[in-house]
């Protein structure tokens, strides 16, 4: 599955499966480097320097997503773990130490 491209990427601290309405997106660029790993940066907003990590994990049910982010300026870090929905949408939880776990989207941008 090639996660390759433009990714519409929300997320909120309220750990309930969904994300609050008003959650501000941020724009994220995927390139897979085989058909399991993969990286990336954060496009919008331009200042936020984070990088990303990633892997996949399919089987014959699904394929599982996980992602780490670190902002080498800030230190920021976090854990992403989510299902892939057919390429075109990713939906999960993450954990990170600035505040309470919550949940994440990603959306392909076309």
């Amino acid at each position: 599955m090639d996660l390759s491209g433009r990714w519409e990427f929300s997320f909120d601290r309220t750990l309930n499966g969904q994300l609050v309405p008003t959650s501000v997106p941020h724009e994220v660029i995927f390139i897979m480097l085989d058909e399991r790993n993969l990286v990336g940066r954060l496009v919008f907003p331009a200042e936020d320097t984070s990088r990303f990590n990633g892997q996949l994990s399919t089987t014959s049910q699904g394929t599982l997503f996980s992602l780490h982010q670190v902002n080498e300026k800030t230190g920021y870090q976090a854990l992403y773990i989510g299902k892939v929905d057919g390429g075109s949408r990713i939906a999960g939880i993450f954990t990170d130490l600035a505040g309470p776990d919550g949940d994440f989207r990603l959306r392909r941008i076309h």
